[in-house]
């Protein structure tokens, strides 16, 4: 049944788990990995490449909750073992610059969630961010920068809250 449910992918590894429901769509590539759960049974889960040169790759042991929505117009790449919390957003683009011409599409920007890293519910990823191995975000943080392996960050804009103990 989760082959079914993700017949839309470009490619899927083993052992996919999908629960509820998933919309993959758009011109562009999708990649799971082994063993990715994609849990949509609180909400949807939407994984949108919209342009033939967009991709999005869930790695090995990802897992995705209900209500989270990954929009790639370039890549968004989520690492081994991560999770992405109920209704998260990660986008790499903004669609509109803020100021000047809003019918223009700005430039997009790779979107990187590394190995391990942990987003809480309705956090924001915005383009450029880069999310070091190990890192966690706390619930409904807003990213749009690089931030670095095993802290813990948290607000809009996000800033550090901890940083793990080396010992």
């Amino acid at each position: 049944m989760a082959r079914l449910k993700l017949r839309r992918c470009q490619e899927i590894g083993d052992s996919p788990t999908v629960l509820g429901r998933v919309w993959i769509h758009g011109a562009g590539r999708v990649l799971v990995g082994h063993r990715v759960v994609l849990d949509g049974r609180l909400a949807p889960i939407e994984l949108h490449a919209m342009s033939p040169q967009s991709v999005i790759i869930l790695g090995d042991d990802a897992h995705i909750e209900g209500g989270a929505s990954l929009e790639a117009l370039s890549s968004i790449s989520v690492g081994r073992g991560a999770r992405l919390g109920p209704f998260s957003k990660v986008m790499d683009n903004q669609h509109h610059p803020l100021r000047g011409n809003r019918h223009e599409r700005p430039p997009s920007v790779p979107l990187v969630i590394e190995e391990g890293v942990t987003v809480g519910s309705r956090a924001i990823l915005l383009p450029g961010a880069q999310l070091q191995k190990g890192c966690t975000v706390a619930p409904g943080t807003v990213i749009s920068r690089r931030i670095p392996a095993g802290v813990t960050v948290g607000g809009a804009p996000a800033r550090v809250l901890r940083r793990e103990v080396m010992g």
